[in-house]
């Protein structure tokens, strides 16, 4: 959480031990793939790394490194999930433009 918080986010930050997060984009269970069929083999993966290298972004190898993320963009009160990205290959960033749009739509 230290190495993400406030660096990344200026908010509460939850640390998510039991992985429910990451088995909700999952529908379940969690989505993962290993270093060498996921990261080392895969040419968009491969990519991904060296687009968030040339963009500064810093990063670490803590973790299992094997479970994919995603975003949820959740609406207020019980309007539930507004918008859901599931990363297919290590390193995918949600588009920025669907993100903010949605966020508009929500204000």
């Amino acid at each position: 959480v230290k190495d993400f918080w406030p660096r990344y986010w200026g908010g509460m930050v939850v640390l998510d031990r039991r992985k429910g997060f990451f088995k909700a984009l999952g529908g379940g269970k969690l989505l993962t793939d290993n270093i060498l069929t996921g990261f080392l083999l895969n040419p968009r993966a491969v990519a991904n790394y060296w687009r968030a290298k040339a963009s500064g972004l810093k990063y670490n190898f803590n973790g299992d490194g094997n479970t994919s993320g995603g975003l949820f963009v959740v609406g207020s009160g019980k309007s539930g999930i507004a918008y859901q990205f599931v990363e297919r290959n290590f390193g995918d960033w949600a588009p920025i433009a669907e993100v903010i749009e949605i966020c508009s739509r929500l204000q």
